[in-house]
């Protein structure tokens, strides 16, 4: 079993006047793993049935291993769903939900069960085969809705929020098993979620949607490191960028490049605000979460807030004074109208960090010196 590609072009969804997808196109390589994130109502479910053949675009085209597929019935795509609610037939056993749509399409007694024993075998039902689902766990029950793609032989799966009815410890399980999965089967997997922990972790690409658009489209690294928008920057991270406005960064600039920087938000990642006796941003500690490894400390810095990610075993308590020191380059600058990452004035502002006296320098720190 081998993955097939797939692209939007243009596509466009609405529902008189509510528009659900706004000109939206993607491509979807073939034999990788792409999430599609997002919010509640941001499109992604949209796009997934658009490309399931489930909804018909207002406008734009879909397409799959290159063949515009847009009017072609769910069928004829070469695709399999597993859906949040499982969708398994309770008074079926597990091997019966499993071959249900082969035994629709007319497939031998002999061709069901081959297909039924590999799908057992690589998902770990081989002793649940006579159960019904109300007997099984919510990830077995979820196995059970796989097995019922793999059987199908599809080149692209389709999963729609499929972990979502499960506790912590179980989704985060079943994340590290659909991944394996998808690897060893070498299968295209278009995979809906509003958890970004899970498309990071998961996918090769993650499509981040709002409002009926693409933010941005990257690997989870590069959406991470250098997040498109602002918007991009605080929905990918836990916890998100820490943004702010330059009169934090006063004392290091001069009262001319201040003024050139009043139509942008600055940001950084939590992580790399460090707390430092020689730190030039001085505030207050306003409340601490311990969480054993790590400290997040929120701390009060006129009226603006940061939240810093520290050591455990850093001892800090609220209402006490802090300074705090960053690096230049961990910066990110956005157009503050627009949320557009701009990374000229990045380089900009870098630039006269670096360039400033010796003690402005010592709480800015640039990449040489780090």
């Amino acid at each position: 079993m081998s993955g097939g590609s797939v692209s939007l072009k243009g596509v466009t969804k609405s529902w008189g006047v509510n528009t659900a997808l706004n000109n939206v196109s993607l491509d979807v390589p073939a034999g990788q793993f792409t999430a599609l994130l997002g919010p509640s109502g941001c499109g992604k479910s949209t796009a997934l049935r658009i490309v399931s053949g489930l909804d018909d675009p207002t406008s734009g085209q879909v397409f799959i291993d290159g063949e515009d597929v847009t009017d072609a019935a769910p069928a004829a795509r070469d695709i399999a769903m597993v859906f949040q609610s499982y969708a398994l037939f309770p008074h079926l056993s597990v091997a019966e939900n499993i071959v249900f749509g082969l035994r629709v399409r007319g497939l031998s007694r002999n061709e069901r069960d081959q297909k039924l024993a590999s799908a057992a075998e690589l998902l770990g039902l081989r002793r649940l085969l006579d159960r019904k689902p109300s007997q099984l766990s919510g990830g077995q029950q979820q196995r059970v809705a796989l097995g019922r793609a793999i059987v199908a032989d599809k080149s692209i799966f389709l999963m729609d929020e499929p972990l979502s009815n499960l506790d912590a410890k179980l989704r985060a399980e079943m994340r590290e098993e659909i991944r394996d999965l998808q690897r060893r089967l070498g299968v295209t997997m278009l995979y809906v979620t509003h958890d970004q922990v899970e498309a990071v972790t998961m996918a090769d690409q993650v499509v981040l949607m709002n409002h009926g658009q693409i933010e941005q489209m990257a690997s989870p690294r590069v959406m991470y490191e250098a997040p498109a928008t602002l918007f991009a920057a605080k929905f990918i991270g836990t916890p998100p960028m820490v943004t702010f406005s330059i009169k934090l960064l006063a004392s290091a600039l001069t009262s001319e490049f201040l003024q050139k920087c009043q139509n942008f938000t600055f940001g950084i990642r939590p992580e790399a605000l460090v707390p430092d006796d020689n730190g030039a941003i001085a505030g207050q500690v306003a409340h601490i979460e311990y969480l054993g490894a790590d400290t997040m400390v929120e701390c009060k810095v006129g009226e603006e807030t940061l939240l810093c990610r520290v050591s455990g075993k850093t001892r800090l308590a609220s209402g006490m004074e802090i300074r705090l020191a960053l690096n230049a380059n961990d910066l990110h600058v956005f157009e503050t109208a627009s949320g557009r990452r701009e990374d000229t004035m990045l380089k900009e502002i870098e630039m006269a960090l670096s360039s400033q006296t010796a003690g402005s320098v010592s709480a800015f720190q640039t990449q040489t010196q780090r």
